[in-house]
């Protein structure tokens, strides 16, 4: 039970950072061109994507998946796809396509940026942590005296 109550607040935890992310980013957006962009389908969209975008965090917790740039490509693929999803198909995007596109293009840019910033630190600190371990060989037996 206790796991199923961790599953869940680690779901909500990073669902609602999402969905405060976008809505930071939205408002910011509404308030330097003087438009009225935040409304309440935005808001269910906004949810929407914070809710898909959390569900996708769960691929970092599957020991079948190993390699890390793998999880951040899948990740990246899945993430696109909920923000296509979330403000292109269920708001009316959809009639301007070349909106649209520009849109979901914007968006993957600035997923790649902050994917191969998050690979150099992931990569970085794995590297500082592999060199403070004492090496331990896998094929010499620890036993023999």
């Amino acid at each position: 039970m206790k796991t199923v109550i961790s599953i869940v607040k680690t779901y909500l935890g990073h669902a609602g950072a999402y969905f405060m992310f976008t809505m930071l980013v939205f408002g910011l957006i509404s308030y330097s061109v003087k438009s009225p962009t935040v409304n309440l389908p935005l808001i269910w969209s906004a949810l929407l994507f914070g809710g898909l975008v959390a569900l996708w965090d769960f691929l970092f917790e599957f020991p079948l998946i190993r390699s890390y740039t793998v999880n951040i490509f899948l990740h990246g693929i899945l993430t696109i796809a909920s923000f296509a999803i979330a403000f292109v198909w269920a708001t009316d995007l959809i009639e301007r396509g070349r909106t649209a596109v520009f849109g979901v293009m914007f968006f993957s840019v600035l997923y790649i940026i902050l994917a191969v910033i998050r690979c150099v630190y992931h990569f970085a600190t794995t590297r500082k942590e592999n060199a403070e371990k004492a090496y331990e060989s896998l094929y010499t037996p620890k036993d023999v005296d």
